[in-house]
């Protein structure tokens, strides 16, 4: 019998200290982003993605123990300079995905993130269409605590949109003429992405 006492004071002890555990997180980030090329459809000449500033969100939902779901925001305000001047172009990245530790310590955990969704990208000048592409991204980063539930992240991670080799973007549809002022120069755009953030779990 006191066995079994025993053993449903340990069950009950277990499950409070369960559920005692954060559920949820929210990790805004700050940094910076780097690459991406188009071409002219003119010149035939490269046209990158200048490197930024980035701001991203990440929220995250407990999946298991040291593992979590993840939906990722991150934006970027570049431009594409051309001998005209600039095209101001804002790229985000909405992805499904989440993080799984690599090796966990009393001061520094490691983890590895990822997500699959999209890139948007977002020409500034007036009557320019978005163009929206299936991307994904693989990242990795480590999380020190600061206090019981907040910790400091600092995370690198690339992204790869795909494109249709040599298919036009950034485009002018209406009025009197269609215009195409860039076209995609592979089939694939690499950015990478350096961050810090802050986690606050609840």
């Amino acid at each position: 019998m006191r066995a079994i006492l025993l053993l449903l004071s340990l069950g009950m002890l277990s499950a409070a200290a369960a559920a005692d555990e954060p559920v949820f997180r929210i990790v805004p980030h700050a940094g910076g982003r780097a690459g991406g090329s188009f071409e002219d459809a003119d010149t035939g000449a490269d046209r990158d993605l200048e490197e930024s500033a980035s701001l991203a969100l990440a929220l995250e939902l407990r999946h298991g123990p040291g593992t979590w779901w993840q939906l990722w925001y991150s934006r970027q305000g570049s431009e594409i300079v051309e001998p005209e001047g600039q095209l101001d172009v804002d790229v985000e990245v909405l992805h499904i995905g989440g993080t799984a530790p690599i090796s966990e310590g009393e001061r520094v955990n490691s983890f590895v993130s990822g997500g699959i969704g999209a890139t948007r990208f977002s020409p500034g000048a007036s009557g320019y269409d978005d163009e929206t592409r299936f991307s994904f991204s693989l990242g990795v980063g480590l999380e020190m605590p600061l206090a019981e539930r907040v910790a400091l992240r600092l995370e690198a991670r690339g992204y790869m949109t795909l494109m249709d080799s040599d298919s036009a973007v950034f485009c002018r549809t209406g009025g009197e003429e269609n215009f195409c002022r860039i076209v995609a120069s592979g089939s694939s755009l690499l950015q990478f992405e350096l961050l810090a953030g802050l986690s606050f779990a609840f």
